[in-house]
């Protein structure tokens, strides 16, 4: 709910270093989490990461294929993290590590539309201090005798509140999805088109192919989620 963002840098996207970078960074510091969203990639699939969440109690969950939106918050995050960074990092791009830690520092601390509050706050239940806060005239802030019991409070007030905001935020977001979007439905054994996105260096993305198909429909999940043949009718494909 905080949307506080964690980062590092890793040499390489290896099962082992997400692995470390999850106790270091996240479950030593933070605590052990309920769920973790994450994407296909195949390094999340392996063995060590699925001995780490069964040792806390994570339970795994894997965001649907070609489907951005199943983990939207990661997935804007990183579009602001890299319009940050073709501000600051160099023209041949080989220092975008060493400016991280202060690029992440700056979206935390950083006020929410949605929210009204920073993320910082939301977590710490104070702001951050900068050496903006020591220029002169500063007044150092009054520390009451129960500290503790009016930081649990003012956590607490800070997040229900935010919670409200949030609440209201995503009502917007539906309405205006809504306005536009078309809802589809499909039944079992509808035959249909798979929109199956693919870039490759060395062609055209104009004149790639954005549809595979037909498909047969086997068994309806929900009003979004269907399983489909593995065997395509590629003959028909041709004749329709």
């Amino acid at each position: 709910m905080t949307r506080y963002a964690i980062t590092k840098a890793i040499p390489d996207r290896g099962a082992i270093e997400i692995a470390m970078f999850l106790i270091e960074y996240v479950i030593l510091k933070h605590g052990a989490f309920r769920k973790m969203i994450a994407d296909r990639e195949k390094n999340f699939i392996f063995q060590v990461i699925k001995e780490t969440n069964a040792l806390c109690g994570i339970v795994h969950r894997f965001t649907t294929a070609y489907h951005l939106q199943t983990n939207g918050l990661t997935e804007r995050f990183n579009k602001t993290l890299g319009d940050i960074f073709s501000i600051y990092t160099g023209v041949e791009q080989k220092d975008w590590d060493q400016v991280l830690p202060y690029v992440t520092f700056a979206y935390n601390t950083a006020k929410q539309e949605a929210t009204g509050y920073t993320l910082f706050f939301l977590v710490h239940a104070r702001e951050a201090k900068t050496y903006i806060n020591a220029i002169p005239p500063h007044l150092p802030d009054e520390i009451s005798d129960d500290y503790v019991g009016e930081l649990v409070t003012r956590a607490e007030g800070a997040r229900h509140l935010s919670r409200s905001r949030l609440l209201q935020s995503w009502a917007k977001d539906r309405r205006l999805y809504d306005q536009k979007h078309t809802s589809v439905y499909y039944q079992k054994d509808d035959l249909v088109w798979v929109s199956t996105p693919i870039r490759k260096v060395v062609l055209s993305e104009k004149l790639l192919k954005r549809y595979f198909g037909l498909y047969k429909v086997t068994k309806k999940l929900s009003e979004v989620r269907y399983f489909r043949e593995r065997e395509v009718f590629r003959d028909l494909e041709y004749r329709l």
